[in-house]
């Protein structure tokens, strides 16, 4: 079997563009509820409130594993110019070294809310005073129903996350981003390119999957890690440039390279 680590430090220290993705499958968390949090709120708080007892607990439940793994992702790409897709939304990569400059994450995620009805493209930042609240709740140091909850100034609807959970979902919270990407993506052409897909299934595949397919297929100078627990399988276009492994993609960073 190939050695897929030293295969994949070879091919970053030859890259002159690193494209990394992270998919659904790049998450890990506490299973235990941390005594009753967070279904205190579920059970007796207002229904606009259950979003963000589930954003804290993500908050509370993430494992040290995941968080260790971003920080080898981190080490990876120190010193490479590299871009970050990522689909996911519990917004841990922001909490990381890597640059938020270099990162995009389309389905957004918990930092801003917008209005319920989208009645304005307008953003805001998610209330940190709000968040302390809710969680006072969540340990039953307070009554649910004690909280206010946080409205549009335009039309006072309720403000919800800002991200794909959301019917409504205001895509200007990432869209100059991925402007940025789409910039950097254009002068990866005809550079050595190495790609790294992390556990990214078919959740949103015309995000990530695809489009990586495509644009390895489409530069000769390109090589693709994928990685994922059941859908590692290569095309057979780039079979010739790309590597799989089965494997979570935190159990392979840490496995090789903690």
């Amino acid at each position: 079997m190939e050695d897929i680590k030293s295969i994949l430090l070879e091919k970053l220290e030859a890259a002159e563009v690193v494209l990394a993705g992270i998919g659904e499958e790049f998450g890990e968390y506490e299973a235990a509820d941390c005594t009753g949090f967070p279904d205190r709120i579920r059970q007796e708080g207002p229904a606009w409130m259950h979003p963000y007892g589930e954003m804290l607990r993500l908050k509370r439940s993430r494992t040290e594993r995941m968080m260790t793994a971003y920080a080898v992702l981190e080490k990876l790409l120190e010193n490479k110019d590299y871009f970050i897709v990522s689909i996911r939304k519990d917004d841990c990569i922001y909490d990381t070294g890597l640059r938020a400059d270099r990162i995009v994450t389309p389905c957004g995620g918990y930092r801003f809310t917008q209005c319920e009805y989208g009645c304005s493209r307008q953003l805001f930042k998610t209330d940190q005073k709000l968040l302390w609240e809710i969680a006072e709740c969540m340990e039953g140091k307070r009554d649910p129903h004690t909280v206010q909850r946080p409205l549009c100034p335009v039309c006072k609807a309720g403000l919800v996350f800002n991200n794909t959970d959301t019917e409504q979902y205001v895509e200007e919270g990432y869209s100059q981003q991925w402007q940025h990407y789409m910039e950097w993506l254009q002068r990866t052409l005809n550079r050595r390119l190495c790609v790294l897909e992390l556990g990214v299934g078919m959740a949103y595949p015309t995000v990530i999957r695809w489009p990586f397919e495509k644009i390895v297929f489409l530069n000769q100078k390109s090589n693709l890690f994928r990685v994922h627990s059941k859908l590692y399988y290569l095309t057979e276009e780039i079979q010739g440039r790309g590597y799989s492994l089965e494997e979570k993609p935190i159990d392979f960073l840490i496995n090789r390279f903690v």
